[in-house]
């Protein structure tokens, strides 16, 4: 009898909290939603706009909050009263990636904080913008 080759892999809990309020994230990213977002990015160069970055992070949060997640996290960042800060979802989109198996790469600030943004669906060790790191080496990616 040939042996099988078990490509399972358990997968964590995604969860982060801001405030009051807790986030859940999927467990993982399907492969064809994660090689669309790349690709939605290949083209960004760090000379993206202040909208072209803020349309990374909404696109990956999108991308791996689960719906219920996804619509308070977005009423967060349009609410004056309780709000979900530019610099706070920079942080939340960093750690997410980290979460996946990804790494970011700072672009020039274009922002008028003069704070960096991070680009979803880059990788801080290829110089390529737009790149994301999908390895066997990942152990988020493969296993």
């Amino acid at each position: 009898m040939s042996e099988i080759r078990d490509f399972s892999k358990k997968r964590k809990d995604i969860t982060f909290r801001v405030d009051d309020d807790i986030f859940h994230a999927a467990r993982g990213v399907p492969a064809e939603v994660l090689l669309d977002f790349a690709s939605e990015f290949a083209g960004m160069e760090t000379s993206a706009t202040v909208d072209q970055q803020l349309g990374a992070f909404r696109s990956m949060l999108e991308v791996v909050l689960l719906p219920e997640s996804l619509k308070r996290f977005q009423e967060r960042m349009r609410d004056r009263a309780n709000p979900i800060e530019i610099d706070q979802v920079e942080d939340i989109v960093t750690w997410l990636m980290e979460q996946y198996g990804l790494r970011p790469t700072e672009l020039p600030s274009s922002s008028p904080s003069g704070l960096p943004v991070q680009v979803p669906g880059t990788t801080s060790t290829v110089s390529t913008q737009g790149a994301v790191s999908i390895s066997a080496a990942s152990p988020s990616i493969a296993s």
